[in-house]
C-alpha cells in the first residue's frame, strides 16, 4: 500500500540535500537515488529493507510529501522521521494515496499510535 506524509506550506519544503543527508544519517543501509525522469512526485527515492519488510520511499520535488510503498509498521516509522525535519509548527499529515484515512503526526508520536491511524480504513 501507498502511504503518505504530507504538509502545506510550499515555502518550507524539506529541501533534496536535506533530505539526502538525513536518509543517509539515520538510515544507513538505505539506497538513494535521485530524480529518476521528470516526475515531480519522484524527486528522491530511496529502498529499504529491514528483515523480510521493503520499502520504497520517494519525495515530492516541493518537499512537502514523502510517498512510502510499504507495511504499515515501516511506513509509521519513515513517517515519523520525517515529522523530525519538519517545523513543529507544521501539521504533518499521514494519510493513504486514495485519502481513505488521515490524521496529524506529533512530534514524539510512536509507531502504534501512528498505525491507528490507520486502523478504521
Amino acid at each position: 500500500m501507498t502511504y503518505l506524509a504530507i504538509f502545506e506550506g510550499r515555502s518550507r519544503g524539506v529541501r533534496r540535500s536535506d533530505l539526502i543527508a538525513a536518509l543517509e544519517r539515520d538510515w544507513p543501509t538505505a539506497v538513494i537515488h535521485e530524480r529518476q525522469g521528470s516526475q515531480e512526485s519522484r524527486d528522491v527515492v530511496w529502498s529499504y529493507s529491514e528483515g523480510s519488510q521493503e520499502l520504497e520511499g520517494y519525495s515530492h520535488a516541493d518537499g512537502t510529501c514523502i510517498y512510502l510503498d510499504s507495511p504499515l509498521g515501516l511506513a509509521a516509522r519513515f513517517s515519523i522521521w520525517f515529522r523530525e525535519l519538519i517545523p513543529e509548527d507544521i501539521d504533518l499529515v499521514f494519510c493513504d494515496d486514495e485519502y481513505n484515512f488521515s490524521g496529524n503526526i506529533e512530534t514524539g508520536m510512536r509507531v502504534d499510535k501512528v498505525a491507528v491511524i490507520a486502523a478504521d480504513f
